[in-house]
Parts: structure tokens; sequence; C-alpha cells
């Protein structure tokens, strides 16, 4: 790792204010438009007749693995032209495919849609991370990113309420609508209204990419990048399959209304997300010293915690036991939101800061949010499953012995 120094807060220009609030806004709508199904989940699974395995396909692969894979192109893309404008209109397209999905009929039209807003989202993290970077200097991207990585659990925040109290009044369909299109107007303020910095008279210039290989190679051969990696991918499907399917499980278990459980758990995931975010970002800062290893170990730390409190929370009998711990898990959860990227770009050299956070994306999306969420669906699912099985057995023996000692009637 390359020496980080210490986070020194110094005051910020206009521009820089302006630009990080329009980032933070349209990370809010990235995690929104992908939070929002989950809360969703059982008034879909009940109007569409879905099995827990298609809803996990829905939340997991069919957006997880297209945002990965367009992640990659897109920022290869976003180290050559002006990332404002890409931005803008991959909000645009996100936005308009997560209205779309109120409109579904079916399980296929579902997965179309989560397809196109995976997609579209491919380029959010790589280019407003690399954005990032080029607005504040090196003493301040740590708080910067911590103030970007609150879009998290303010998302996680509203997502629960939005989605409940919508949902309650005017169905799941206009919850998707109400998500989705606020996020074309924002992507018009964007597109018209901020500056890309590369374009800045007087502003350095990184050095040119060079071939994709090239550079996988040089960030690969970074053996603190490749352990963060695989962290990123195993948190990945801890944290997306137990937020996808927290406000499900409250539901079931608890028989806990819609609104009540957007209220419990936007509380437990937003407010507590909050603060984990700036007690990761504020450790992370203060204990980095002179290489920034502190940035791993918090996140470290938040993860051994969270397993702990989230196993207590799943095995409790009523809810308002569960959900001090609920709070707890997701204070650790989130410890890791502003170290986990900050790591991530001050490993990166600076023409491909874009890629490194692609690559990353693919750990956390595709290899953890992909597959998390179909794991527990079809763990979840077997159960169930496997009594249908048995119940079949039992019944065809059953028929066959009231077959056998039937009265024969000649015809």
């Amino acid at each position: 790792m390359i020496a980080v120094p210490a986070s020194s807060f110094k005051s910020w220009t206009p521009t820089q204010i302006y630009s990080l609030a329009l980032l933070i806004l349209l990370n809010l709508s990235n995690y929104l438009d992908r939070t929002i199904i989950g809360i969703l989940q059982q008034p879909m699974k009940s109007e569409l007749r879905l099995e827990d395995w298609q809803l996990g396909i829905i939340s997991g692969p069919a957006f997880a693995l297209f945002y990965s894979l367009a992640g990659v192109p897109i920022a290869r893309l976003a180290e050559r032209i002006n990332r404002v404008r890409l931005l803008a209109v991959a909000l645009a397209i996100w936005s308009s495919m997560t209205a779309l999905c109120g409109a579904a009929v079916n399980f296929l039209h579902l997965v179309i849609a989560r397809i196109g807003v995976g997609a579209a989202e491919g380029a959010c993290t790589p280019s407003s991370h690399s954005l990032i970077a080029d607005i504040f200097p090196p003493r301040q991207r740590g708080i910067a990113m911590s103030f970007l990585t609150t879009s998290i659990p303010i998302a996680q925040l509203l997502a629960p309420i939005i989605g409940g109290v919508i949902a309650t009044t005017w169905g799941w369909r206009a919850a998707f609508a109400v998500v989705g299109l606020p996020g074309i107007a924002l992507a018009a303020l964007i597109f018209f209204t901020m500056k890309e910095p590369r374009d800045t008279p007087g502003q350095a210039r990184a050095q040119a990419p060079s071939s994709f290989l090239a550079d996988m190679r040089l960030l690969l051969s970074d053996r603190a990048f490749v352990w963060l990696f695989a962290a990123s991918a195993f948190m990945g499907q801890s944290i997306t399959s137990t937020n996808i399917f927290t406000a499900s499980y409250f539901v079931r278990q608890y028989e806990l209304s819609l609104t009540e459980v957007g209220t419990i758990v936007g509380v437990g995931s937003g407010l507590a997300g909050l603060v984990g975010t700036f007690i990761g970002g504020t450790l992370a800062d203060r204990y980095a010293g002179q290489y920034g290893r502190s940035y791993p170990i918090v996140c470290g730390i938040g993860a051994l915690l969270a397993a702990v409190f989230f196993t207590i929370v799943f095995t409790r009998d009523v809810w308002y036991v569960a959900l001090p711990f609920l709070l707890l898990a997701n204070v650790s959860t989130d410890m890791k939101n502003g170290p986990n990227f900050a790591a991530a770009q001050n490993l990166a050299p600076a023409h491909m800061r874009a890629t490194a956070s692609a690559v990353l994306m693919i750990a956390a999306i595709c290899l953890g949010s992909g597959l998390g969420p179909l794991i527990l669906g079809v763990i979840t699912a077997w159960p169930a499953l496997h009594f249908r099985r048995r119940s079949v057995r039992s019944l065809s023996c059953a028929s066959a012995v009231e077959l056998r000692m039937a009265p024969r009637t000649i015809w």
C-alpha cells in the first residue's frame, strides 16, 4: 500500500461541495434502485406467483452479473471520455429501467428490466470514484469518500419507508415509479451543470491508459489489492443476501405489515448505517499511519462484529428483541464503506482508478451480490421443495393402497 497521510479537513471550494453533492445524489439513486426490490419482494411474490429462487435471480444475478460485466468496459471508457456526461446518460437509463420494473407482468419482464438497471449502473461506481479522486487532493479523499458512501445507508433508510408506504397505499408498481423517475431529472441536472475535472484549466493530466491486459497485470501484481478483491467478494455475498431478505424475513417470521417492516428495517439499515459509515471512516483516517493499514483492519473488525449481531437477530423470537441487534449489525457492516473504497483508490495508479473500482465491483457485485441472494434463496426453498416431494410420494403410496383396497367393478 502507498503511504496514506493522516486525515486533514480543509475548507472545500464551492465547486467541490456542489460536485460532491451531485455525486451523493447520483449514488443514492444507484443504491435506492437496487435496494427497493428487497422491500417489495412479498407483494411481488404474491401477485406474480414467484418462488424464492426466482426472487433470488431478480435480486442477484439478473442485476449483479450485468452490473459487473458492464463495469469494466465502461470504466475503460471513463478513463478516456467525459465522465460527467457518461454518468448522466447512465443515470437516465437505469432510472427508466427501474420505473419499468413496475410495469412487469411476469418473471421474464422483471429479469429484463433488472438487467437494464444493472448494465447501466455499471457506470456509477468506477466513474464517481475516479471523479472524487480528481476533485479532491489526497489529504481530503478519505473524508470525501466517507460523505459519498453515506448514500448507501441513506438508501437503506429511505427504501423501506418509501417501499412500505407507497406499496401499502398504491401498490408495489407505484413504488418502482416513485423511486425511478426522479433520477431522470437528476441526470439532466448533472449533464448541464457539473464540470469534468479534466477540462479544468491547469489540471494535471494523468498518464494515458495502456492496454487492458497491461493495466490488469499492474493492478493484480499488488498483493494488497488481490486480498481486497477477495474480501469484497465474501462481504458482498453476506451483506447483500442479508439485506435483501431481512424485510421479507420480518414479514414472514413476525407477521408484521410492510409499513411496520419498512420503519423497522429503515431505521436499522439507514440511521445505524450512517453512524457506521462515519465511525469506519473516522477510525481508518485516524489510525492510518504511514501505510494506511487501518483501512482493511477496520473493514475486518466490522465484518466480525456484523456476523455476531446478525446471528442474534435471526434467532430471536420477537421483533423488538431483534431490533437492537439489527441496529448494531448495520453499524458494523457499514464501517467498511469509506475505508474499502478509499483503499482501492489509494492503491490504484492515477491513470486507472476507474478500472480499479470496476474490477473491485466484480468481486463485490458479481461474485458477492450476484451469488449471495441466489444461494440464500435456494437454501430457503430447499426444505419446502423436499417437503413437497415427500408429500407427493406419501400421497402416491396412499392412492395406490386405496386403489388396491377398492372393490372391483365389472363393466
